[in-house]
């Protein structure tokens, strides 16, 4: 009886390899340097889980760019890219950020539609990113 648990545990663990629905998930942080509007943004974290990519976007927020008495200029727009060594890029949704200190901005991608990408992993090019100040501002189309 234990031999045949033994197989069984074997077969359906082999049976997980074999299956192309089944991925293995990777994780990538990368350290970088941009400054815009005095915003420092330092690190990118990805994580690609099946057809699904997962990023993180960590910048650190000035206080003196969110202390004007004029409330409506204490709010920023951002514009992102992600860029890979293979060619692939993502551009997240334009964000906005209301106050000074560390922050983390974390969304992800499906890449089912663009032949499911996000299963093999992506080594990152870099990381292009624009912003505005204000809340009706539109950050500039990026490069």
């Amino acid at each position: 009886m234990k031999r045949a648990h033994s197989v069984l545990r074997c077969v359906t663990i082999a049976a997980l390899f074999a299956s192309p629905a089944v991925a293995l998930a990777w994780t990538q942080k990368a350290p970088f340097g941009v400054k815009v509007h005095g915003h420092a943004v330092h690190d990118v974290e990805l994580s690609g889980n099946g057809c699904s990519l997962d990023y993180k976007v960590f910048f650190s927020a000035p206080a003196d760019g969110y202390s004007s008495r004029a409330e409506n200029r204490n709010y920023y727009l951002f514009r992102t890219r992600i860029k890979f060594q293979s060619g692939k890029t993502v551009t997240p949704p334009v964000f906005g950020n209301s106050g000074p200190g560390e922050r983390v901005y974390e969304r992800g991608y499906d890449t089912t539609g663009e032949g499911c990408w996000a299963k093999e992993p992506q080594k990152l090019l870099g990381v292009d990113v624009e912003a505005c100040r204000n809340r009706g501002c539109t950050p500039d189309p990026l490069p």
